[in-house]
Formats: structure tokens, sequence, C-alpha cells
């Protein structure tokens, strides 16, 4: 039975809604109880800890996700063009995205059908064919083989069968390409299930790109995809924040393919913080950053939510932004979805950051973590919110799509919140290969949204194993 919260008696993760008087279908609402779409969620409070550091279970995870599930590959940005293309690897597979001289965007495996030389190790590229650079034999845009040099010295047992690049199911959505090696696979928007609904409001197809980096960590990708899985972190890991932010009293939705949100409340102190009245220096600088004087506002601390969503409605708001599609809620809180395997998303009108988290190729104590920051077209000389990290020099207008970097988790150049997440995820991967772990890893309710991606893991593992 559920304990009395001792911030308010009408709270409990995973029940409460931020308005409990939206109807199903408000963009807004809160989603059914986890229970609903997990009967067996009873099972997934104790976690045993070899699921983030056994080999075997990452092979079945490689067997029953990585090439069973759609996967963020890229944005359509970067194949603007024919001829434009980009590389996405995953564990140990390489792809190469492409737009086709007929438009078409096009996926297929990095591998020449001769020796199986990769044929393009560049993040992005552009020309009018693949030429693969062990013994240059030609593929065109659309993965048909053009040449096999010295053809004339192959027998036709050689040859037989078809020499075009393999390909894999690709589709897009919100401006993100997607890619799936099981040609069996329910389209893109079925898998995706309530996710473009939720955020079509946001615009991502049109926003732009100004960051793209890449980290190199030492943990598992379950490490790093769970610690934006639960707010229960952020009293100790981010302290900074609890002047400005209730990390308690947020919503929690749960959508089916183990996809899920959590919604944050921005600009009122935590119910932790002593002085919960007074305008401190975190909720004066959201004012300012919305146009409103905090010298002169006459409210106190609950009163700034109300100023910051009436200054961002004006016609004159400082990013020059239209916020008639955004709900009240959307113009401060954090909306923090999440798309089944490996994608969290923070989004905001003014910009959305992207979290993408890659096994390792072959050892399940490491990952790839990129993130990317979209940002809309704002009035000229307007910087994204300073929490996203956008460093000064880098432009944000659209212009020039900044270079991927590569960075590692002691210098990861993403801004101070992310890299206090960061500086957990090494340390928890230790202690999960600890013998003194024995008794599994223990989940809270304001954990629900793990328990659920544990859940959905352990779904599709059993479809592998009965099919």
């Amino acid at each position: 039975m559920a304990v009395e919260s001792r911030y308010d008696p009408n709270f409990f993760p995973g029940i409460w809604a931020a308005d409990p008087a939206l109807p199903p279908g408000s963009p807004d609402a809160k989603s059914p109880p986890l229970a609903e779409l997990y009967p067996e969620i009873g099972q997934y409070l104790l976690i045993d800890p070899k699921r983030y550091t056994d080999p075997g279970f990452m092979r079945r995870e490689w067997d029953g996700i990585w090439t069973r599930c759609w996967t963020l590959a890229g944005r359509v940005s970067d194949v603007a063009e024919p001829g434009n293309w980009f590389k996405y690897d995953l564990g140990h597979e390489s792809f190469i995205i492409v737009r086709g001289a007929d438009g078409v965007v096009r996926a297929f495996y990095n591998v020449c059908q001769h020796r199986g030389r990769r044929l393009v190790s560049e993040e992005f590229g552009r020309g009018p064919s693949f030429v693969c650079g062990f013994h240059s034999w030609v593929y065109g845009l659309d993965g048909a083989n053009r040449r096999v040099t010295d053809r004339e010295f192959f027998k036709a047992g050689a040859l037989c069968g078809d020499l075009s690049l393999r390909q894999v199911r690709c589709e897009t959505w919100a401006g993100f390409v997607f890619i799936n090696m099981d040609l069996e696979a329910e389209p893109l928007l079925g898998f995706l299930d309530a996710m473009p609904n939720l955020l079509a409001m946001y615009g991502m197809k049109d926003m732009h790109i100004v960051k793209d980096v890449r980290i190199a960590m030492e943990c598992n990708w379950k490490v790093a995809c769970e610690a934006f899985l639960e707010p229960y972190h952020v009293h100790v890991t981010h302290p900074a924040l609890l002047p400005a932010v209730d990390e308690v009293h947020n919503q929690y939705d749960f959508y089916r393919n183990g996809h899920g949100r959590l919604v944050t409340p921005i600009g009122i102190p935590s119910p932790r913080e002593r002085d919960r009245s007074s305008i401190n220096p975190g909720l004066a600088f959201m004012l300012r950053e919305a146009g409103v004087d905090p010298g002169s506002f006459p409210g106190t601390a609950s009163d700034v939510r109300a100023a910051i969503r009436d200054a961002k409605r004006r016609d004159d708001n400082p990013f020059g932004l239209d916020y008639s599609a955004f709900s009240d809620a959307q113009l401060t809180d954090d909306w923090n979805p999440s798309i089944f395997p490996n994608i969290g998303l923070n989004c905001f009108p003014e910009a959305v950051q992207v979290m993408r988290f890659l096994p390792h190729a072959t050892d399940p104590a490491k990952c790839w973590f990129d993130v990317w920051i979209l940002v809309p077209d704002t009035k000229p000389g307007i910087r994204p919110p300073v929490n996203f990290g956008v460093e000064d020099e880098v432009d944000v207008t659209g212009k020039v799509r900044p270079a991927r970097r590569t960075t590692t988790q002691e210098h990861p150049d993403v801004g101070d919140v992310l890299a206090q997440d960061i500086a957990n995820m090494p340390q928890v991967q230790l202690g999960l290969m600890s013998r003194g772990m024995a008794n599994g890893i223990r989940l809270s309710e304001q954990e629900q949204r793990v328990q659920q991606f544990h859940a959905e893991i352990d779904r599709r593992l059993a479809a592998v194993r009965n099919s």
C-alpha cells in the first residue's frame, strides 16, 4: 500500500496528473497507469545487474531489439540534396543513409558486396556514387552495382545473384530518419504510437541542428539511457536546479511499445526548498529570459509561471516565436519523452535536446552517448536558452551545420547539467559489476519509466524466443 507523500497527500508517482480535468487525447493529458499496459510490471521492482554486464544478455538484446526495432539514424536535413549521405553505426553494423537522384531517402548496409570492406568511413559526404577503396567496385545512389572492376576475370559463379547493396527499411518522421533491419516490422508511425501527436506542435521537422556531440562512455547503454527516465536523482545530482524546478510533482506517462513521457514543472521551487515564496536568482533568470524584469516583478514565486506564459504569448516576445500551438504548461515545463529503445528528448518551444544511446560493438560496459540541440528560427541575434549548453561562438542561424564532435565522459562539452548526469554513469557501471550488488537494483515508483523500459525489453526478447 502506498505511503502518503510528505510533500502532498494527493500525489503518488504514475497516478498523479498535472491537470486531471484534461480529456483523453489532449497532448497534456495523463496516460493510463503503467499496470494497464504492463500487467507484469510488479516483476520489475528488482533488476538483475547482469543485464548491464553480461555479454550473453548483450547478444540477446542485439537479436531481440537492435535488429528488430526502429532506431534513429540521423536528420533529414543531412541528406537534403541528391547525393548527400551520412553514416550511421549501430553496434557492429554500419549503414549509409543517402538521398538518391530520384529524391528518395534510402538506407543500405555499409558493406561492399565483393570482400566486405566498408564503403564510407566519414560521418557525412556527398557524391554521385560509392566507390570501394579496396578494389574500386562502384555503387549508385540507389545501391545498384555500377561496376565490377576487371569483371572479365571473374567466373560466372562468383558474380551470381544480386550485386546491389543490401537495403534496410528507412522512414522519416519530424525531420528524423529512422532505419530498421527487420523488413517485416510495422511501419514507423505505428511503432511510434502516441509520440507524433504528442510532439507535433514542436515542429521539429523545421528545426535546425546547432550542436552535435558524441561522447565515449564507460557504461552500458541502458545505464546512460536510464539517467533520463526518472527525476529522482535531481535533488542530489542537480541541486542548483531546485530553486526553479519542482522535481517531485512530475506527471508520468506510459505508451505502447515502451515509449513514455515525464512532465516536470519549471518556474516553481522544489518542495525540498525551504523558501518557496521569494524570487530567487533562478526564477529571476527565467523571468528575464522571457522578457520580464525581475526587479519590478510584483509577484511571488507562485506567480512566476503565469508571468512567463503571459510574456511568451505576446507578439513581441523575446524569441519571436508563435506559441499559439502550445499549451500553457509547455511554455514553462520540460517535456521529457522517451522513444524506445534509446532516444530521450527534452522539449521546449525554443529548443529540443535529442539524446541517443548506442550500444558498443563488443563491450557491454561501454556505449556511445549522442547529444543534438535543435532550434527553430527565432529573431536575429537570439541565442538558444542557456541550459542547452550551446557555446557563444556557435552559429545558430542554421546556415552552417556544426561538425560532429567526439568527446570523453571526463570532458563531454555538453553543458553543466548533462555533465553532472554523465559523471554518475561510469560510477553506476562499476557498482553493477560488483559482487556487492548481488541482491539487484531496487526501483522506486519515481522510477516507473525504468520499470517499463525493462518490461519492454523482456517482452521483445521473449518474442524472439517464441518465434
